[in-house]
């Protein structure tokens, strides 16, 4: 597959054009991600206007576009010192850099900027993506934007808070087998039925480690049959935890970037390994 690093400095020198001619400056400093966010605003807008699948292409082609200036944006403000590159990832670009997990997807950001409005700001994105790459996890006013896995094969890149409880409602009513949430630092993962879950967080910085959460009312570690549509299990009672319980960890989940920050809001013990 044809490199990108190249191709993507002309598609920001189009996208610096195309925002001049709407009389919005771009001048490749962070600070300029704020007014690609008043630009795509405009086509959140109007999304009623692009309902159709000849909309969806322009939407995704306007993605594109900002998403690769705002690649070029932190390449050019220190991303690139640090080794990233473009790099494909399942057809689409994003930065990356040889022997790291740590990817940054602005193509995807940009379309979910359009698509989810200011919720999902660019100006914020550039700036989350920085203190990632200097090891820097705020612990308040951001929220994890993992990558979602279901038991089927679907997946979804950078899901926000409100998003993930389409994916607890598909394994409640048995419609998944079970749901990954995959971040920078590890992964989330749950299975079950109804008002009973198994749910289980593995944190890979500096060292593998693994929680099972916990009913903290109950106090048997004997296994027990769970039965789901997919087949039964037996996990330790302990470990099986309500809906309301499971939502409340999501959220805790979605919520604390750092893992300590976490393990201090969700009852959880130790599995080993």
């Amino acid at each position: 597959m044809k490199n990108f690093n190249d191709t993507a400095k002309d598609i920001a020198k189009d996208a610096v054009q195309y925002a001049m001619d709407s009389k919005i400056a771009l001048d490749y400093t962070k600070e300029s991600a704020k007014n690609v966010d008043t630009f795509l605003q405009a086509f959140h807008d109007n999304l009623d206007k692009y309902d159709d699948d000849e909309g969806s292409k322009t939407l995704w082609n306007a993605a594109v576009l900002f998403g690769t200036y705002i690649g070029e944006v932190l390449l050019r403000s220190g991303l690139a010192e640090k080794g990233f590159v473009w790099t494909w990832d399942d057809g689409l670009p994003i930065l990356s850099f040889s022997g790291s997990q740590t990817t940054v997807s602005p193509i995807t950001k940009a379309h979910k900027r359009i698509l989810n409005g200011p919720e999902d700001s660019l100006e914020s994105f550039v700036d989350v993506a920085f203190r990632i790459v200097n090891g820097e996890w705020p612990k308040a006013g951001v929220l994890r934007v993992p990558d979602a896995e279901t038991a089927s094969g679907e997946k979804a890149e950078k899901i926000v808070l409100k998003e993930s409880d389409y994916y607890v409602s598909l394994v409640a009513e048995g419609k998944e087998d079970f749901v990954i949430f995959h971040s920078h630092d590890g992964f989330f993962q749950f299975y079950g039925i109804g008002d009973q879950f198994v749910c289980e967080a593995w944190f890979n910085l500096g060292g593998r480690r693994a929680y099972a959460l916990i009913n903290p009312d109950c106090a048997n570690t004997e296994r027990v049959n769970l039965v789901t549509p997919f087949g039964q299990y037996t996990p330790r009672e302990r470990h099986i935890i309500s809906l309301e319980q499971l939502k409340a960890a999501v959220h805790a989940y979605f919520s604390n970037l750092e893992e300590t920050d976490f393990l201090a809001r969700v009852p959880h013990e130790k599995i080993d390994m």
